[in-house]
């Protein structure tokens, strides 16, 4: 179960990646936060995650695989109890409220999720339509249970999380094709009736932000003069008008990078997203060295998980994705988010160093 670390095997790359973006995260986190306790509060968050990736090395492999279905199980009752027991944010029963501190057990599922359907799918193909039916029966009380509370956000970031590991798995591209066409014909006349009011607000104003500038329009517009007001080099930092006036509303959490690009400007900006960049790139590079389909599919979840959270939190700063309150990892104010992280990656790492060793 205990195992002696070799630190030769893991991925250093990856974990001064990942440290260089949180400490990025926290340094723009500093002037963003309209409360400087949040900062603190962050600075601690990122101390718990650090040591919860670090612990979580002391266990092989196998031992990971052998709870997947138990951690499971635990992140679906969670998801259950915080519909009864959790409090209302922002129209969204989704946390536990622990004095000055918030779980959200669907940022725990996603790791659940991913270990589940890794163990599930290691050794099965994809090549008939019947063997979908337990992968998906896996994946769909997650994502429906976190409909309901609801977070759209989150269960989108679920389903990228299961296409990403059937894609890797072998997903034939007649079943992509006929996916895609059922999406299209569910989504108008299913998804879209059953969506609340106010998400399908903020779906139809990225048509055109300036229809309800003062509504569902304000965070895209704010967000959009932010960033092109920062230019090349930015405004400096601390300056940035538009977000230490408060303009840029949610500017510590779902609107980070519209506080980094309007005060490092493009240069800042685009050095983040490179950093993001060659973070996904070493998850690709360890998904093809490593030996066992389990262990690649591990790694196929989190890169997922991370590219997908990356592309919609910096698509919706940019007024080209709704605004779906999903974050920027590893730098926006989030204890759960930043935990979730730091233990995907922590998992990559670890399947990762035991990949030589039996899945």
């Amino acid at each position: 179960m205990i195992r002696r670390l070799d630190l030769t095997l893991y991925d250093w790359p990856l974990a001064l990646l990942t440290l260089g973006l949180n400490v990025a995260g926290l340094f723009v986190l500093a002037s963003a936060a309209p409360n400087p306790r949040l900062w603190k509060l962050q600075l601690l968050f990122t101390g718990v995650a650090f040591v919860a990736a670090a612990l979580l090395q002391l266990f092989r492999k196998a031992t990971v695989y052998r709870w997947a279905y138990v951690a499971y199980g635990l992140s679906l009752l969670l998801l259950v109890a915080v519909l009864f027991f959790g409090r209302e944010v922002n129209g969204a029963r989704s946390w536990f409220v622990l004095g000055p501190f918030r779980l959200q057990p669907s940022e725990l599922a996603k790791l659940a999720l991913i270990l589940a359907l890794a163990r599930f799918l290691h050794g099965r193909g994809l090549e008939r339509w019947r063997d979908y039916l337990l992968p998906l029966a896996l994946a769909l009380p997650p994502v429906a249970l976190t409909l309901v509370e609801p977070d759209l956000g989150g269960a989108l970031v679920l389903s990228a999380i299961v296409f990403g590991i059937f894609f890797v798995r072998g997903l034939p591209w007649r079943h992509l094709a006929v996916a895609v066409l059922l999406a299209a014909v569910l989504v108008p006349t299913v998804v879209w009736p059953n969506l609340k009011p106010h998400q399908q607000e903020r779906i139809l104003v990225l048509l055109n932000p300036s229809s309800d500038p003062l509504g569902a329009g304000f965070q895209v517009i704010q967000s959009m003069i932010a960033i092109g007001s920062g230019g090349v080099a930015g405004k400096g930092y601390g300056q940035g008008t538009q977000a230490q006036l408060g303009f840029v509303p949610e500017r510590h959490t779902d609107f980070i990078f519209s506080v980094l690009a309007e005060e490092m400007g493009l240069v800042g900006a685009l050095a983040v997203l490179l950093g993001y960049a060659a973070l996904l790139y070493r998850l690709g590079v360890m998904a093809v060295e490593v030996l066992h389909d389990g262990d690649r599919l591990v790694l196929a979840g989190v890169m997922s998980l991370l590219a997908f959270q990356l592309l919609v939190n910096v698509g919706v700063t940019l007024g080209v994705a709704p605004v779906t309150g999903i974050t920027l990892p590893l730098m926006s104010y989030g204890g759960t988010s930043l935990l979730t992280t730091y233990l995907a990656l922590g998992l990559a790492q670890l399947v990762y160093r035991d990949r030589y060793e039996p899945a």
